[in-house]
């Protein structure tokens, strides 16, 4: 137990609003001396090493699996120093079975094992589907993620095992979806444009994770690499940006301990 909670955690996130930074960043401080890198920032380099003994990924659920920054980000990463790897994925609602069985799959091509794995239920933030919830009921929910951060803080700190699971029997169904999404999402941002809103300010260009947006005559226009992580959406801070018809009426969400520049400094090119 000693060792386990002296042993320096390299703690790898994504994040499209806010809510697993937030996340990683509470599990960081709980955990000490943790670093704390952002995927985005070297998904795209020709090599990643995690040089430490513990290793954690934190991200989201996206089409019932990881995002495909993170799946590709995951086949990269070098885990040859790693004797204890864990994840902890933030869900608004959904399963996240699929997810940790493709964990499972990709470290044990790695010759790793996945020690530890968790859900945190966290606000839904796919405006396209719909508005996010009261503050009142994000409140409830900020209460009980706390709680389980504390929770899976102690479970790692004595490297553990324990891997939290909820629809396993079905991994292949989800393991289909998530595969078919993630082979046409980069399309999927044809539906955002900006209204006359927008007051060309550019923190949907500075935001974007993976560099999608690019600024014409001052407005965004996307380019087809999209995660549909939603961060241009939810940040801008004219609500100029809209996604289809539906989100025109809708209220936005992001972490309201995440701020602008918080999300940028995570970004590719932040």
């Amino acid at each position: 137990m000693e060792r386990g909670q002296n042993m320096k955690t390299t703690l790898y996130y994504f994040s499209g609003t806010g809510n697993s930074l937030k996340i990683a960043m509470d599990l960081a401080d709980r955990l000490q001396n943790t670093e704390l890198i952002p995927m985005a920032k070297l998904w795209q380099q020709d090599r990643i090493v995690a040089d430490t003994e513990r290793v954690g990924f934190v991200f989201p659920i996206y089409f019932f699996g990881q995002p495909d920054i993170v799946l590709e980000f995951v086949k990269k990463v070098e885990l040859e120093k790693a004797s204890y790897v864990f994840a902890v994925i933030t869900r608004g609602g959904t399963f996240f079975g699929s997810a940790v069985y493709r964990l499972q799959t990709l470290l044990k091509k790695k010759a790793r094992t996945l020690n530890a794995a968790f859900k945190i239920n966290m606000p839904d933030n796919y405006i396209p589907l719909k508005g996010s919830r009261s503050e009142e009921k994000q409140k409830e929910i900020f209460e009980r993620a706390e709680k389980k951060t504390d929770e899976i803080a102690e479970i790692v700190k004595g490297n553990e095992n324990k891997v939290e699971n909820d629809i396993f029997p079905f991994k292949q169904i989800f393991l289909f979806i998530n595969n078919w999404c993630l082979g046409i999402v980069h399309g999927w941002d044809k539906k955002f444009y900006a209204d006359d809103k927008c007051n060309f300010c550019g923190i949907c260009e500075k935001i974007c994770p993976v560099g999608n947006i690019t600024l014409i005559e001052g407005k965004p226009q996307w380019q087809h690499r999209c995660q549909q992580c939603m961060a241009c959406i939810q940040f801008c801070p004219e609500k100029a940006i809209q996604y289809g018809s539906k989100t025109i009426k809708r209220k936005r969400y992001h972490h309201p301990d995440i701020k602008v520049k918080d999300m940028i400094r995570g970004c590719q090119d932040g």
